[in-house]
């Protein structure tokens, strides 16, 4: 088990649909294209790594997640703002609230309760066929193992070495979401793992653009 910085910037007066969340990245990425972390890439080349800077709407409000460094960062532009552009629409801000915590991050001795609280994108090109073919039994065991990888894949980012066995409990249900234009399958309702994540902390794919984000439950 290890501490881990992380801080959330919410802007509470300004409201938008989930499906949103990408473009609120756009409109950061766009003004701070300087900070990497804002967007992930190098150039053209996209980082494959764990985000440090998260877009999310939560609540219909947008919320930016950093971690780690992604602390600094926000604290950096929390008070910047005073509008942000969605689709040509300038949407004034008035009222920010920054928090900033610590909490624990790694393999806990008792299962924990989540839920997920936007929609967990936990399939890639590879393993969607396979989904597709499998039979209701073997589509539990697939995700089952596709989500503690996910787990895994944010452990190794934030330098977390993980020396017992990630276990989980899925209580998921299938839905669809629009992405880049595209149907996707993707998942919500619960889970229980043997692991400590941070509330609003993204599994799976895109996390940087609001999926897979989680909550402890109770």
């Amino acid at each position: 088990m290890m501490n881990i910085n992380y801080a959330t910037l919410k802007y509470t007066d300004v409201e938008m649909e989930r499906r949103n969340a990408p473009k609120v990245r756009g409109y950061f990425a766009n003004k701070y294209s300087e900070i990497v972390e804002f967007h992930n890439h190098v150039g053209k080349e996209n980082i494959y790594k764990y985000p440090m800077v998260q877009y999310k709407i939560i609540n219909k409000n947008p919320l930016l997640l950093g971690i780690n460094e992604g602390v600094d960062i926000l604290k950096s532009i929390a008070f910047e703002e005073d509008s942000i552009t969605i689709e040509g629409e300038k949407l004034s801000i008035e009222q920010v609230e920054l928090k900033i915590m610590e909490q624990k991050f790694g393999i806990n001795d008792k299962l924990i309760k989540y839920k997920f609280i936007t929609p967990w994108m936990a399939l890639n090109q590879k393993n969607i066929k396979r989904y597709y073919n499998a039979d209701v039994i073997e589509k539990d065991e697939l995700l089952g193992r596709v989500l503690p990888g996910n787990i895994l894949s944010c452990a190794k980012r934030l330098n977390y070495e993980v020396k017992e066995q990630i276990r989980v409990k899925l209580n998921l249900v299938e839905k669809s979401a629009k992405f880049k234009n595209n149907s996707m399958v993707v998942f919500e309702g619960e889970f229980y793992t043997n692991f400590e994540i941070p509330n609003y902390f993204g599994l799976g794919k895109s996390v940087a653009r609001g999926f897979g984000a989680v909550v402890r439950g109770r």
